[in-house]
């Protein structure tokens, strides 16, 4: 299935809960972070309960922290879309609420919402 058969994230996005069961066969678990250390993002990828490929990105020190989160999610996708193009579903993971909704405000964009 290629990206331009996707359903826009404004149309697909849920704020999941404890109660909300997820049957998708890829879960994808992002995150960001910037700190004195340094700023990197962090993605680990589980295809039927079974951690497949991780993957981690220093980044410039210049990035803010939703930057980050935004940039772990954008290569999220893009694996998934390179390595995995079979997978029809995934859910992804993230913390960053502006992130999850930057993506369902269709005025409001940034270039790294854009891509997402």
């Amino acid at each position: 299935m290629g990206t331009k058969y996707w359903l826009h994230p404004a149309e697909t996005i849920t704020f999941l809960s404890e109660e909300t069961k997820d049957t998708s066969t890829v879960k994808i678990y992002t995150d960001g972070s910037k700190s004195e250390k340094g700023v990197g993002a962090g993605i680990a990828i589980y295809m039927s309960g079974d951690l497949v490929r991780t993957l981690k990105y220093k980044l410039n020190n210049r990035c803010t922290n939703n930057q980050v989160e935004q940039l772990a999610i954008l290569k999220a996708l893009q694996h998934m879309v390179n390595v995995h193009a079979e997978v029809k579903t995934a859910t992804v993971y993230t913390d960053n609420r502006m992130t999850l909704e930057s993506l369902q405000n269709a005025n409001i964009h940034t270039a790294l919402v854009d891509e997402i």
